[in-house]
């Protein structure tokens, strides 16, 4: 059945009218909770009651003291335009028109007076640094700088009087772009509701090219001349979400979501997923309708969201329909043409606490669809675009549909990286439709799929998982011998570095630090082995935990698989049988890791190997067993528009350095607090997910996260 869906699709999809859509929709100047992205869904409710689906528009308030879970509401807001200009030599040099590059101007910015500010602009190198400031004047100036727009208003705008900000932000992506890739861009960038206190500040984003000619003027002088004018409003108001369904026979449902947000010309992200989502509702109902494809037994509805805002109100608003929803897929910057932006398509897994079947279901129709030419010899096919399956990662709406407290499997498919993302040359030439193509059979099969499944399409997909899992989570156990060789690696040279007797010119045993009397290198060689011995053996526990981990996830996504058909005896013999092939290849790739492991080592035998590291029982065991979190909100915590309190990214970047950690594993703190773990419970699951094993860490990490509010005191 789901390859007969998935040709049946490709017949009916039209690529080129999903690419009209697309076009039409980055038309709209669509940041959230505006006019524009209000037009823009009015046109999508259009076209599809037009199309004959059974549409709505549903309202939501646009106006602070409305809360969906964590997510507030905020105000509308809308610019009808903003200029900034350079007073310099007699001559007038307009940096920044917000009616010619939407993003010239940080979206949500505040106004000023009607008839714009003359003042000078002052040269600051590290805007999110106070001491930047120290011995400069610029109340009542513009500030230009590079940074965090939150922080660089909160401290010059909030804190010291700076009338605005003026930056020249470009994200870099490694291999993709650096900031002179792309040197007459506009990045995008926005205050945040809960950046923007009172909504006092305002701000432009120039160029590359732009910043290096200003650069090269402050250095003859400390200010230079503009004129700056923001014509923008703040007011209560409603926004809307538009939603189509196609229904089915019972109260179950299936969903797909695409974030409709973004300014005016922004095409894959994220008009393409909003374009390919109104063609793919626009297909199976013309295929249903038809009588091509039988009605299905669930219904399929479709929404178009701004992102995040949207899920948290849809969700927080139909709460008493969540366990009627089987499944939903997310779509989100689809329609790269992937010469041009450096992309990869990719179907990204939904959160791995919460077991569920929509990752397995997605990646079987991938590797269908991928099938697009053969060999001369007709033995083999293979795609003409760049694809692949990846782990769960977040950063879209899926964040919030998968979430264990929400509890629907949700996929994501997105295009990742591209080289004009988030900035003003995300524009329609960027978009192919062959890509739009891709995604929206891949959605249209998946959505019928869910919402009509055999019990033959069920045992299909818990056969690919079976198959498919040795090559993913190979690739994770791949990618833990990468970073085992770095750390050898890097032992091996401080070794070698000590026994020589260091870099700095002192004597051998000073160098390492060693016990004078002793003969140099020795105890450098007995100190190297045991930390080496070490590194090893913590290896050896990542590699157990990680597999141990994946296998039993993975064989609860496919008993997941009883929700789409209960009782049937042909899937129950397929599971039966996948549960097998997961335990047997989970066994195979631990034992091809441990090898990998000891021939990093130089050893000639895995039983040469340290037995794997365990971590004694301490204070931090003691107190992460006695404590159990309990989430304050359903879903997870949203910092989109609530204010964080002034000293907690301090606190946070301070227990970072304390501890030497990277990151902080927040997300997954809160995926795995159902009410019933204790935290040493949930470290033990977030250590075999990601890798983060600092206990001391996380436990005062949980307690910031109590002092914001996401876990009960």
């Amino acid at each position: 059945m789901i390859r007969r869906t998935l040709k049946l699709v490709q017949e009916e999809f039209r690529a080129q009218e999903a690419f009209n859509d697309v076009a039409r929709i980055a038309s709209f100047h669509r940041v959230q909770l505006s006019p524009g992205i209000n037009d823009a869904a009015r046109f999508i409710y259009s076209y599809l009651s037009n199309a004959g689906l059974q549409c709505e528009l549903l309202e939501f308030p646009a106006k602070q003291g409305v809360r969906w879970w964590s997510q507030e509401s905020f105000q509308q807001w809308k610019a009808n335009d903003a200029q900034l200009v350079l007073l310099e030599d007699g001559k007038r040099e307009t940096l920044c028109a917000f009616t010619e590059i939407k993003t010239s101007l940080i979206q949500r910015s505040a106004p000023t007076p009607p008839e714009g500010i003359n003042t000078t602009m002052v040269y600051v190198e590290n805007g999110e640094d106070p001491k930047s400031y120290e011995g400069l004047d610029i109340k009542g100036k513009l500030v230009f700088t590079r940074g965090d727009v939150a922080q660089v208003a909160k401290i010059a705008v909030d804190r010291m009087g700076a009338a605005g900000i003026v930056l020249d932000n470009m994200r870099e992506l490694p291999l993709v772009r650096d900031r002179f890739d792309l040197p007459d861009a506009r990045q995008y960038q926005s205050f945040w509701p809960a950046d923007a206190a009172n909504h006092k500040a305002f701000g432009f984003m120039v160029s590359p090219r732009q910043a290096e000619a200003l650069r090269k003027r402050f250095k003859d002088k400390r200010e230079l001349s503009v004129w700056a004018m923001v014509d923008a409003e703040f007011s209560d108001g409603v926004w809307v979400i538009p939603t189509a369904v196609i229904q089915g026979e019972t109260n179950e449902e299936v969903v797909a979501v695409a974030h409709l947000c973004h300014p005016e010309h922004s095409a894959n992200d994220n008009a393409s997923g909003c374009g390919t989502l109104m063609e793919t509702a626009r297909t199976l109902w013309q295929l249903i309708q038809s009588g091509r494809l039988e009605k299905p037994k669930r219904t399929i509805r479709f929404l178009w969201v701004p992102e995040m805002t949207g899920s948290f109100a849809f969700l927080a608003t139909h709460e008493d329909k969540l366990s009627d929803i089987v499944a939903a897929i997310n779509l989100d910057m689809v329609g790269e043409n992937q010469a041009l932006c450096g992309s990869t398509f990719m179907v990204e897994r939904p959160i791995s606490a919460l077991p569920g079947f929509g990752g397995d279901l997605a990646a079987a129709i991938l590797g269908l669809i991928a099938k697009e030419v053969g060999n001369l010899a007709g033995t083999s096919s293979y795609s003409t675009f760049r694809w692949t399956v990846s782990p769960y990662s977040g950063g879209s709406d899926h964040w919030i549909w998968g979430d264990p407290s929400v509890g629907i499997t949700c996929p994501m498919l997105i295009q990742w990286p591209d080289k004009f993302y988030h900035t003003s040359e995300d524009t329609i030439d960027k978009v192919d439709p062959k890509m739009l193509k891709v995604a929206g059979v891949l959605t249209a099969t998946y959505l019928y799929t869910a919402a009509s499944p055999t019990p033959g399409d069920a045992a299909v997909i818990a056969d690919e998982a079976a198959a498919r899992f040795a090559v993913e989570a190979d690739a994770q156990l791949s990618a833990l011998l990468d970073k085992v060789q770095e750390e050898l690696g890097k032992l091996s040279r401080e070794a070698r570095a000590a026994k020589s007797g260091g870099a700095m010119g002192e004597a051998p045993g000073e160098a390492a630090g060693e016990p004078a009397g002793e003969t140099p290198g020795e105890t450098a060689d007995v100190s190297s082995d045991a930390r080496i011995s070490e590194a090893l053996a913590k290896a050896r526990r990542s590699i157990e935990l990680r597999i141990g981990f994946l296998v039993d996830r993975k064989k609860l996504d496919i008993s997941s698989l009883k929700r789409l058909v209960p009782d049937s005896p042909m899937l129950a013999e397929a599971q039966a049988q996948a549960d097998r092939v997961v335990e047997e290849t989970g066994r195979f790739l631990r034992d091809k890791a441990l090898r990998g492991l000891a021939a990093l080592a130089g050893l000639d035998d895995v039983s040469h190997l340290p037995p794997p590291w365990h971590p004694e029982e301490d204070e931090a065991h003691v107190k992460a067993k006695s404590i159990i979190p309990k989430r304050v909100f359903r879903g997870p915590f949203s910092s989109i528009a609530r204010e964080i309190p002034e000293d907690h990214n301090e606190k946070v970047k301070a227990l970072r350095e304390k501890y030497g950690v990277r990151f902080l594993p927040g997300s997954q703190l809160e995926y795995w607090a159902d009410g019933q773990r204790t935290l040493l419970d949930i470290a033990l699951l977030i250590e075999s997910e990601t890798g983060f094993s600092n206990l001391d860490a996380l436990v005062e990490y949980y307690q910031l996260l109590v002092e914001r509010g996401i876990f009960e005191a």
